[in-house]
């Protein structure tokens, strides 16, 4: 963002002192690594890379088209913030959160499975690889709505014209102007998927069940039960080696897309039945989700679960009232969102403008078990009240990055070199010329930032003790002392804040776009 070439340093630091720093610390103290836990676990490795390549090219399949018609279509405004709204939803809800939405559908009394009865279907979906397949195309799909929808709205319209007067068609102008000009993007959608699928822990375990583990399941397995820290290490470097080897393969910058508006299409026949597939498959497990608090536990809709969760001596269950778990939430998470923001900005602007290749650093946060993270932390002795949000800021760092980095390709360069021009120095570029260009991107990266540190279970599970807790963790606490319908008032709760930010983040969306 300066001029300064040392400010690159900056996230670089962060990096190093918040993820490699302690896993080396944690890799002295602990002794080394058992070499043989790789051949013991040889399977679940297999296993973990083949479930997340189906997974994130399910996830390529389904989000491509619905990249499509938000930004490329004539698609009704309201129909369309609704799909954003609800397609951006499922990436940032926590486990707990998914799998009430999931058994409220799936399960053996569930929506869809009965529909399906009616067919004479009464094949179990629920703990199978489909159900982990489903889950993880659920949370990921949003990630190329989101990242490749976004940049195929700004291909500006005058190229796609151009190839029409020299007579292309549509499949020669998607094929050979669009692809090119969005694969950076695609392939950015694919590699977060990848990562965020490869590292999956709350989708198999709750889907899937300890019949299909992944990599993160057998270190969680190895640290809280068997107390095996050696394996747990030795499975989170095989991990993060291989994880950095996809992010390096495929965090290569392809081309760089125009800034404009882009030519809108009619929308196609095929796009009704593609919106009917995501209600089922995708939708109505999340307003499931979304209305579970109404939802009597024995049937039937009310407000009863509010009135159990507010009468509760909350403290007993989860640690704390329900006031100081608000507190704590919001603390954590809206430090760990702004630190995200500021790295993020001063990463991608040295990844995009100075070409300095710090994309699949930072991805490193990604393949870092979270649960391992934690505990680096326990050994060094970092309070949770200063652990949690820099683990908080370390999750959500890979998809900010993402964000932001979009965020800079599309700030109009002829009023930067304007106002250099005019003798304008960094301040003003910055803030008077780059950041309000960038606002909504900036924005839309602190809703994800702050979304995905309410959710996050795994890190805060290990690291915080009472009076400390947040709203998944809650949620989950509820769900484990058999308190369903407070849980699922909470989640609603918890829920409804979501979808008010994203809403907020739309209507921004659409002043912007006028």
């Amino acid at each position: 963002m300066v001029k300064r070439s040392n400010w690159w340093l900056i996230p670089i630091t962060f990096i190093m002192g918040g993820v490699v720093l302690p896993f080396t610390f944690l890799f002295i103290k602990i002794g080394g690594i058992n070499i043989s836990s790789i051949s013991d676990n040889f399977n679940i490795i297999k296993f973990t890379i083949y479930q997340a390549f189906i997974s994130s090219i399910l996830a390529t399949v389904i989000g491509l088209p619905g990249a499509y018609i938000v930004a490329r279509t004539k698609m009704n405004k309201y129909l369309k913030s609704i799909f954003r709204i609800l397609s951006a939803i499922p990436f940032i809800l926590p486990g707990v959160t998914m799998s009430i939405g999931f058994l409220m559908t799936f399960g053996n009394n569930g929506i869809i499975t009965n529909f399906l009865k009616l067919f004479g279907f009464n094949q179990r979906l629920l703990y199978t690889f489909s159900a982990i397949i489903i889950g993880h195309v659920f949370y990921n799909f949003p990630l190329f709505i989101r990242i490749v929808g976004e940049t195929w709205e700004k291909i500006d319209s005058s190229i796609i014209e151009s190839a029409k007067l020299d007579g292309a068609n549509n499949l020669l102008i998607f094929s050979k102007i669009e692809i090119p000009l969005i694969l950076s993007s695609i392939l950015k959608a694919f590699l977060l998927t990848y990562v965020y699928t490869f590292t999956s822990f709350s989708v198999v375990l709750i889907l899937g069940g300890i019949k299909y583990s992944t990599i993160e399941v057998a270190i969680y397995m190895y640290t809280k039960i068997l107390f095996d820290f050696k394996s747990a290490l030795t499975l989170s470097i095989v991990q993060i080696i291989l994880i950095s080897l996809i992010s390096y393969i495929l965090s290569f910058e392809r081309h760089t897309f125009l800034s404009g508006k882009s030519l809108k299409e009619k929308f196609p026949i095929w796009g009704y039945l593609y919106l009917f597939l995501t209600t089922i498959f995708i939708f109505i497990p999340l307003i499931n989700s979304l209305l579970s608090g109404f939802i009597k536990y024995g049937g039937g809709f009310g407000i009863e679960n509010f009135k159990l969760l507010f009468s509760l001596d909350l403290k007993r269950y989860i640690g704390t009232s329900f006031q100081s778990m608000i507190i704590f939430t919001l603390i954590f998470s809206i430090s760990a969102s702004l630190l995200t923001i500021l790295i993020s900005m001063i990463a991608s602007y040295y990844n995009i403008r100075k070409k300095l290749k710090l994309e699949h650093i930072m991805l490193i946060p990604a393949a870092i078990s979270p649960v391992t993270l934690a505990f680096s932390y326990i050994a060094i002795g970092i309070s949770q009240f200063i652990a949690i949000p820099i683990i908080y800021s370390l999750i959500s760092l890979p998809i900010v990055f993402g964000i932001i980095s979009s965020g800079w390709k599309t700030l109009d360069k002829s009023s930067e070199e304007a106002a250099l021009i005019d003798g304008a120095n960094s301040f003003i570029l910055n803030f008077k010329i780059r950041i309000p260009q960038m606002k909504y991107h900036i924005l839309t990266a602190f809703v994800y930032a702050f979304t995905l540190s309410l959710g996050e279970m795994s890190a805060t599970i290990t690291l915080s003790t009472p009076p400390v807790s947040t709203f998944s963790i809650s949620i989950y606490r509820l769900l484990s002392s058999r308190k369903i319908p407070q849980a699922r008032a909470l989640n609603t709760i918890y829920s409804i804040i979501v979808l008010i930010l994203f809403l907020i983040i739309e209507i921004l969306r659409n002043k912007k776009q006028k």
